[in-house]
């Protein structure tokens, strides 16, 4: 047996609903105006195009130098940050 819902039931379905929503709400503020968090100094960070659209490939420190010495001559995309980073003596003959 089905038996509908009172007022006070409907009023505490909607009060629930709502208390929802603004959690929901809330969070996605908070994580829109939440800093990332990490630093990109002395790393190679960028975009470049994949098989499934494209990949931000980040790499620090000793991980740079390698990626810049490798990928570096290959990608002027790669070249262009590892310049712009100041690892321009691992590029020796790219692009």
């Amino acid at each position: 047996m089905n038996t509908p819902l009172s007022r006070r039931d409907k009023r505490l379905f909607a009060a629930a609903a709502g208390v929802a929503v603004a959690a929901v709400v809330a969070l996605g503020v908070v994580y829109a105006v939440q800093p990332s968090g990490r630093s990109d100094v002395g790393c190679i960070v960028v975009s470049l195009p994949s098989t499934m659209g494209g990949a931000e490939v980040r790499n620090c420190g000793a991980a740079a130098h390698t990626f810049c010495r490798l990928q570096g001559k290959v990608d002027a995309t790669v070249a262009a940050a590892c310049r712009q980073q100041g690892f321009a003596s691992d590029l020796r003959g790219a692009p």
